[in-house]
């Protein structure tokens, strides 16, 4: 086969959504930015065109990979560089498209490059090490859960649900469990207010006057059937899983699927009961190499 090897141009994003997006669903805890949002970002005063790679199969787009550049006045210029997505059959494409990313990055000035690498993620893990990449930090553990598959914890009694007199409490919560600053809490409130429409499930539980349980579960806004969870601040085990059976069957009711969970920061070590209820859980580590 024949390839072209070409930057961004519109005609190009069509098919960049149609393959990212069949791709990616197939990762655990990734997903395609969806088509509209990649219009407004590419449109954007700062974006460059020459930092998204493409390759075409008799003129049409069959694989991608897209970078950033952080700060070109940098000491050390850095870009974050993605793996390549392409197209079944088109997986020889692969090589070449990253020694093209290199190559025009070196010519941009970029001089080391971070990428993102997970066990589920495709063939991401050998291209690290095929390409000399070196592992520099864990960055999250995705968790996704097939609502279907849940093993249902010993409680059935249902959590309350969350009104507008909980904030407060619930701000400090986020502030102390999370480590999010004061602005970032009310933020994160003020948020799920405004998509109150697909806040699925936003539970706490009360004992002796104080909150001692809480989370939220909200409906994926690229896909009706999916919804995210965090981890679940919660004083004793039998709370956590009273939170949990609320989130289940606010999903079942919702005609919701899949639960993806993010443990980052503060809860990265916090997946062991989300494992017992029947999460699949990946690390996604960062990686870096010198070019």
């Amino acid at each position: 086969m024949s390839y072209k090897l070409t930057t961004y141009s519109p005609s190009c994003l069509e098919k960049q959504y149609e393959i990212g997006n069949h791709r990616l669903r197939q990762w655990l805890g990734a997903r395609q930015t969806p088509i509209e949002r990649l219009q407004k970002i590419y449109s954007q005063p700062d974006f460059d065109p020459k930092t998204r790679f493409y390759a075409l199969y008799n003129g049409e787009v069959v694989g991608f990979l897209t970078s950033k550049i952080k700060d070109k006045n940098a000491a050390i210029v850095e870009a974050n560089l993605e793996f390549p997505i392409v197209a079944d059959g088109h997986e020889p494409i692969e090589d070449q498209l990253i020694d093209f990313a290199f190559n025009s990055l070196r010519n941009m000035g970029v001089q080391k490059v971070r990428t993102r690498v997970s066990e589920p993620w495709g063939n991401s893990v050998s291209l690290a090490k095929k390409y000399g990449y070196n592992q520099v930090e864990l960055m999250w553990k995705n968790a996704e859960l097939d609502v279907h598959k849940y093993k249902s914890a010993n409680s059935n009694v249902d959590a309350e649900e969350v009104i507008e007199s909980d904030f407060d409490e619930i701000r400090d919560i986020m502030i102390a469990f999370r480590k999010n600053t004061s602005v970032e809490a009310q933020a994160q409130i003020d948020k799920l207010v405004s998509i109150s429409e697909r806040v699925t499930s936003w539970k706490i539980i009360r004992e002796q006057g104080r909150i001692a349980a809480h989370d939220h579960l909200v409906q994926d806004i690229i896909d009706s059937n999916r919804a995210r969870m965090n981890a679940i601040f919660a004083t004793q085990e039998d709370l956590r899983d009273r939170i949990m059976n609320s989130h289940i069957n606010a999903a079942i009711k919702t005609g919701i699927n899949t639960i993806d969970n993010f443990f980052f920061g503060p809860t990265v070590d916090m997946e062991g009961p989300y494992i017992e209820y029947g999460f699949e859980v990946a690390e996604l580590w960062a990686f870096e190499k010198t070019l």
